[in-house]
């Protein structure tokens, strides 16, 4: 897939200082906004190591950190760490929506702008085919993006789309199906372990004494 775009009659009523401020402001907004996101994505990865070095302290104490859920004939026991990770999981989510439906809404509308305002006034007056948020946009879209190189202006291809929200979308859905794999997995084995020790000393004590024989003279 080729993109080409067809160049618009130059706008007047426009000085090239006034559209190099408009352009500048365009691409700080862009900036501030994808770093709105960045700072999303630095806030889950840290409820992730944050829950990891928590659970892995508790479960090096594990007698000590068990939840008891009677449920119906049987008893859960719980361990701490479950519950950890899944509170990181649903602080992950929180997150995500913060991130998905909020800042990368408001960098998408920012990076729609700049690539309207460059198709309109920037690459015709500089002779390219695209400018550099339009540049941006397509190699973040395709997997397979390049260009013809040789040719001036560059003519931009690429045919597997995939965008930036959905990289963003699997980043969370990995993270959080991570979490929540490693909750089931850590009640399992933590469930496990405390039945068996539980068992152990139920053996011991009910197992008999044997008194040793005394020796008569």
């Amino acid at each position: 897939m080729t993109e080409t775009t067809t160049p618009l009659p130059e706008p007047t009523g426009f000085s090239d200082e006034m559209l190099l401020k408009i352009w500048e402001k365009t691409v700080d907004t862009q900036m501030h906004f994808n770093e709105m996101s960045a700072k999303s994505r630095q806030l889950g990865l840290t409820f992730v190591a944050a829950a990891l070095g928590v659970a892995a302290f508790l479960l090096a104490n594990s007698r000590d950190y068990y939840i008891h859920l009677p449920v119906y004939y049987t008893t859960l026991h719980i361990h701490i760490s479950a519950l950890i990770f899944c509170a990181a999981a649903a602080g992950i989510y929180a997150v995500r929506e913060l991130d998905v439906n909020v800042y990368h809404k408001m960098l998408r509308g920012a990076v729609v702008f700049g690539e309207d305002f460059e198709i309109k006034f920037m690459a015709p007056r500089l002779g390219l085919s695209k400018g550099m948020t339009q540049a941006i946009s397509h190699f973040s879209r395709f997997s397979d993006a390049h260009t013809h190189d040789g040719n001036v202006p560059y003519q931009y291809c690429g045919s597997r789309r995939t965008t930036a929200g959905d990289k963003v979308k699997r980043f969370y859905s990995v993270t959080i199906g991570f979490l929540i794999v490693a909750a089931a997995v850590t009640f399992y084995a933590t469930d496990v372990s405390y039945n068996a020790g539980v068992a152990g000393k139920t053996n011991v004590t009910a197992s008999p004494q044997v008194e040793a024989p005394s020796s008569n003279k």
